[in-house]
């Protein structure tokens, strides 16, 4: 058993299927959250991100290489069988196959990676149908400090912890300075200059009475996060990633 193999977690939470689309063999592994199947599709896992891996002259993220042999370890463990479950959204912008993916005995994969602290739970609608559960197993993975949950980058930040060089994903808490909409957008402006865009298309999956009342709110959002200028600015696509709470978290 390889050293990345890990007894599935518990059933109340392995987020499981009622049904399978297809089953597939995996021809290799690209990364932690992409792989490619012997008919030469890649398919990109739902619902997760996974660090990445080394590329243009860029190091690879903390814990990258990690979560790429614990997503080759399950698929050899499974003898390169797996069973898909697509999303309603089928592919993606670079056209790879979008998919929750399942070992043969039924065990979810995503789950296993965001249960070790070996990627994040983030929901890009409308592939939604395992958000719960996959937030469910981050959650604890956080309260634990498991994997990159123990890393500095990954905890909740203050915008005054921001610099010029924050980016990619964040966790940002901070007090709703104004909320206001635009032709094709609702915008949420946090202390510090973060601004957060949620688009008209994706304004159905949010609580609109719940937005309309932000203001002077504390939330935390968490996303990949772009510097500009002398501000920042981050998309939000589904309410999993920003919540309301009563008082800071430290």
């Amino acid at each position: 058993m390889s050293a990345f193999f890990y007894a599935p977690v518990g059933l109340a939470f392995t987020c499981p299927t009622e049904h399978f689309d297809e089953s597939a063999i995996v021809k290799s592994v690209h990364d932690g959250d992409t792989l490619t199947l012997n008919d030469g599709r890649k398919i990109r896992l739902i619902g997760i991100n996974t660090p990445e891996l080394a590329r243009k002259n860029q190091p690879a993220e903390p814990y990258a290489e990690q979560a790429r042999q614990a997503l080759d370890a399950l698929v050899k463990q499974a003898k390169h069988n797996i069973k898909l479950v697509y999303g309603i959204d089928r592919t993606d912008k670079y056209q790879r196959t979008l998919a929750h993916i399942y070992l043969p005995d039924g065990n979810n994969i995503q789950a296993h990676l965001i249960s070790k602290g070996l990627a994040t739970a983030f929901t890009t609608p409308p592939n939604d149908s395992q958000s719960n559960c996959y937030k469910q197993l981050e959650t604890i993975a956080i309260k634990q400090k498991t994997g990159i949950w123990s890393l500095a980058e990954y905890q909740v930040k203050q915008p005054n912890q921001l610099t010029k060089h924050s980016k990619g994903f964040h966790r940002i808490e901070a007090r709703v300075s104004q909320i206001r909409q635009s032709k094709n957008a609702f915008w949420i402006n946090l202390h510090g200059d973060i601004h957060i865009r949620i688009q008209n298309r994706d304004l159905k999956y949010f609580d609109m009475d719940t937005l309309l009342h932000l203001k002077d709110k504390i939330i935390i959002v968490r996303g990949w996060l772009h510097p500009k200028k002398n501000s920042f600015f981050m998309h939000l696509r589904h309410p999993d990633a920003f919540s309301l709470i009563s008082q800071p978290a430290h």
